[in-house]
């Protein structure tokens, strides 16, 4: 093989060794559903006595009736959803001081392999501080459980930027990553615990004739109906994101509900909250014209209306029996409050042919029977009577779907209504170079005209600071080579780099290209083997990152990209951490100088990491902030099975750099090993006792292939 080094500035430009497979697309394109001019289409779950789905059903056993006169169906269509059962995989959240089974490899998905798509939107403007560890539970079990691989699911927080939502993911880490950073919003209409203390700190001011001068129930009012307000904000925010996503569409809403009902002057004391009532038909209509189920989680569980300890009763004047009078009041209302909550989180999620799960301590199990209802379904299509749909300008009139299945013992569930507005017609122009690129780093699924794979390599220099080095593997024969004055063969490309949150904010940004020129015989090797290409992106603050990447090149517009999940050690506030593990075979070619600032020679091969049995490997990482010696083990897995496991062996750091130095070893596969998907681990603790009570712990893990 011969080896081309192309300085471009901060980068460098390699041929590399093997080639990437784009993924395989063998499932059908599921239908969206669309409210139009000319027709109604409606998505419904069909099943049993026993709730088992029934999947032979033609128009002819459907009647459909709109503000309840029959409508003659044009089709009706059974959409296959779920292929298999949740398949349980190993955490990702693995402690740092214990080795665990690695979590299954995060594959490639395009929309053809997306059968569901689900955001789970946390309402953290409504969620009280203890609901909060009670959801953080449940989300995290839901994750470990109920997912399959093909599902999309993104995580949203109400009260969090409405610039940007946690990105649509494959990847479970991500979203536990999320799930972790869940905390109590100090704008959530609800404080300590569901109920807010009674009386607390009243004055009275006799004197005036004011009565309480404390009394701020009419202000309180006003901020949760905008804190409500907050909330179906986020809710249409969420469902514009997923209008054009493939698969079953849902959106589970974890949140301890809203009030529809104020304080008035009707004879029962309330009245409706009519600006509210607007707002969350809008969120209603949003959903319908794109298809999505909206399904409600109480975080609650189980509440009573007793008194806590918080509660402070003994304010003001009371008569002799006022006191008894004021809890049976202050439970009365208790019951109601809780009532109230609920019934808006039940009327959205039945407008849209969800349900609402309440009054039950196991919201894990809540979450398993929503997704258990994401499943298959028929979409079922129409042509409605004239003056359905208003013209521009005029109010449009809401209109009530009922679907009722001509065959005996079966039940229908579907979304109850629509607005009577055209969906506008799709104008899309044609994008410009730079949102392109932006476009496909940001997808959730793979381009693959331009087949691409990513290197992630977390690391920290103490001059620097934190950095993510990323080696790219480029298919070239994706890209277009042009014969120049030279008689060389040159091609060129545009690269872009993102760094997304938890919160899937942006927080890090690179722009850059390459252009190469090959001889003739360059180029073969190069559309043979592929190329390499190395770029670093510095990190200020540690934690947990999405990494995404995409390619053009600059003469078709071939598009590719491709995204990694990445942690950021904490070394620069003095915490034991490692860098990401560089992986050698020894059929590498050595390209001395390389990357000699982060002390590691990079080579292409590791872009790929597909490495022939017998193989001889090594492996090079950073060991930060290492006071004393460090007790190391590397254990190779493939699946949840060990097949190699070290001995613990003693890093001792130098005394002259203690804070940053390097580690590594080495090891053979062997010539029987089975072809696969395997990981290779470092696990490492501090071995000095003194030192047990700080997080005195790390785990480094980075896949390769045997073939």
């Amino acid at each position: 093989m011969r080896a081309l080094v192309i300085a471009l500035g901060l980068t460098v430009v390699q041929i590399a060794s093997a080639q990437q497979s784009a993924p395989p697309q063998d499932s059908p394109n599921t239908p969206r559903f669309r409210v139009a001019a000319d027709g109604v289409r409606i998505d419904a779950v069909v099943t049993d006595g026993d709730g088992r789905v029934v999947a032979d059903l033609t128009a002819d056993d459907f009647e459909v009736r709109q503000d309840g006169k029959l409508q003659k169906l044009l089709f009706a269509q059974f959409v296959p959803v779920l292929t298999g059962p949740a398949v349980a995989a190993a955490s990702p959240r693995a402690s740092a001081a214990i080795s665990e089974a690695p979590p299954a490899a995060v594959p490639q998905i395009t929309r053809d392999n997306v059968q569901r798509t689900l955001a789970i939107v946390v309402d953290d403007l409504s969620l009280s501080f203890e609901s909060v560890e009670y959801a953080r539970r449940a989300l995290h079990t839901f994750v470990d459980r109920e997912l399959r691989p093909n599902d999309l699911v993104a995580l949203v927080r109400t009260g969090g930027s409405f610039g940007a939502m946690q990105p649509f993911t494959v990847d479970r880490r991500v979203l536990h990553a999320a799930i972790d950073r869940l905390e109590w919003n100090g704008f959530s209409r609800n404080g300590v615990e569901p109920y807010d203390p009674v009386n607390m700190f009243q004055t009275f001011d006799n004197r005036s004739g004011l009565g309480d001068l404390t009394d701020f129930s009419l202000v309180e009012i006003v901020r949760r109906s905008m804190s409500a307000q907050g909330t179906f904000s986020a809710l249409n925010l969420v469902v514009q994101g997923a209008r054009d996503l493939p698969g079953r569409k849902a959106i589970v809403l974890v949140s301890e509900g809203f009030q529809l009902l104020e304080q008035g002057s009707h004879d029962n004391g309330a009245e409706p909250n009519w600006r509210l009532r607007r707002h969350l038909d809008r969120v209603i209509e949003q959903a319908t014209r794109a298809g999505v189920v909206i399904y409600s989680l109480d975080c609650r569980g189980l509440q009573s209306a007793a008194l806590h300890t918080a509660d402070n009763l003994k304010v003001g004047p009371l008569q002799p029996d006022g006191f008894d009078a004021r809890i049976r009041n202050t439970a009365q209302e208790r019951v109601e409050f809780n009532r109230d909550t609920q019934q808006g989180m039940a009327y959205l999620a039945e407008q849209t042919g969800g349900f609402a799960v309440m009054n039950s301590n196991d919201l894990a199990d809540g979450l398993g029977r929503i997704t258990s209802d994401v499943r298959d379904y028929y979409v079922i299509g129409y042509t409605p009577q004239a003056g359905t749909f208003v013209g521009k300008g005029k109010k449009p009139s809401l209109h009530k779907i009922s679907i009722r299945v001509k065959r005996p013992g079966l039940q229908v569930k579907t979304r109850k209504e629509f607005l009577g507005i055209s969906d506008p017609a799709e104008s899309i122009g044609p994008r410009t170079a730079a949102q392109e690129l932006v476009h496909a780093a940001t997808s959730p699924f793979a381009e693959t005209t331009v087949a691409l794979r990513a290197t992630t390599l977390p690391g920290y220099t103490p001059d620097k600071g934190s950095y993510v080095r990323t080696l790219l593997h480029i298919d070239a024969r994706g890209l277009t080579f042009i014969d120049d004055e030279t008689g060389k063969r040159t091609a060129s490309a545009d690269v872009l780099g993102m760094v997304f949150d938890q919160d899937g904010i942006e927080v890090a940004h690179l722009s850059t290209g390459f252009s190469i020129a090959l001889t003739r015989e360059g180029t073969e090797d190069a559309l043979r083997d592929g190329l390499a290409y190395t770029l670093r992106i510095p990190i200020r603050q540690s934690g947990a990152y999405q990494v995404r990447f995409a390619i053009r090149d600059r003469q078709s517009g071939a598009i590719g990209s491709a995204g990694e999940y990445v942690e950021v050690p904490d070394a620069a506030s003095g915490a034991f951490a490692l860098s990401g593990i560089v992986l050698r075979s020894d059929a590498d070619p050595v390209t001395p100088g390389l990357d000699e600032a982060d002390r590691f020679s990079v080579t292409p091969m590791q872009a790929l990491r597909i490495y022939p049995r017998g193989a001889r490997l090594s492996y090079t990482y950073e060991v930060y902030n290492a006071p004393v010696p460090v007790e190391a083990v590397m254990t190779i897995w493939r699946g949840k099975d060990k097949v190699l496991s070290t001995q613990p062996s003693i890093l001792v750091p130098p005394h002259d750099s203690p804070q940053r130095f390097a580690a590594g070893g080495g090891v053979k596969l062997g010539d029987a090993l089975p072809a696969g998907d395997y990981v290779l681990e470092i696990a490492a603790k501090l071995a000095d006792s003194a030192h047990k009570k700080q997080r005195a712990a790390a785990i480094r893990r980075i896949d390769f292939d045997v073939r």
